[in-house]
């Protein structure tokens, strides 16, 4: 599956072309500290393969490769609620750093938020960010995105307690 954006943006099935492209974009602590911990740090090989073989067992898919110019920019994707939370999303992604700047992660975000209210029984999709993450908070604002509320002393990270910054896009509410 290819859901094709504007300026050659595409999000596609994770597949073997994204192996050896994935982990040295993924191995980079200025990826990591804005991920929860379970993204690994450093990023290896072995990630790289277990990732792409994990994602490719889901029909419809639930995460995909961003591409850029036909090249790997990034990832994105998404978890759903459990039981009575399953009218929930929790929307996440992150771009290499040879591609920050370039707005993509917005037009990947717009096209993956079209997609999950296409394809999926659901009524929001929410993001949170660690309070040190202005530009992730601005990607979101860019692609509708709006503010939901802040989790106060929610996280720790590197020894420093922070609060989440929380945003939400309802369906029917552009």
């Amino acid at each position: 599956m290819i859901l094709a954006g504007e300026r050659e943006i595409n999000l596609v099935n994770w597949n073997e072309t994204h192996f050896h492209q994935l982990y040295p974009l993924a191995n980079n602590p200025k990826i990591a500290m804005n991920l929860r911990d379970s993204f690994p740090q450093p990023y290896t090989i072995h990630d790289a393969r277990h990732w792409i073989e994990h994602n490719q067992k889901f029909n419809p898919p639930q995460n995909f490769a961003i591409e850029f110019e036909g090249k790997l920019a990034g990832a994105i994707g998404s978890e759903r609620g459990k039981d009575e939370l399953s009218t929930n999303v929790e929307l996440g992604f992150w771009i290499g750093e040879p591609f920050w700047g370039k707005g993509i992660a917005t037009e990947a975000i717009k096209l993956y938020t079209s997609y999950l209210f296409d394809r999926f029984d659901i009524q929001r999709i929410f993001a949170q960010v660690y309070d040190y993450n202005g530009e992730s908070m601005h990607v979101l604002e860019k692609a509708g995105y709006v503010p939901e509320a802040i989790l106060r002393k929610a996280y720790i990270k590197r020894g420093s307690i922070g609060d989440i910054f929380q945003y939400v896009k309802i369906r029917g509410e552009e």
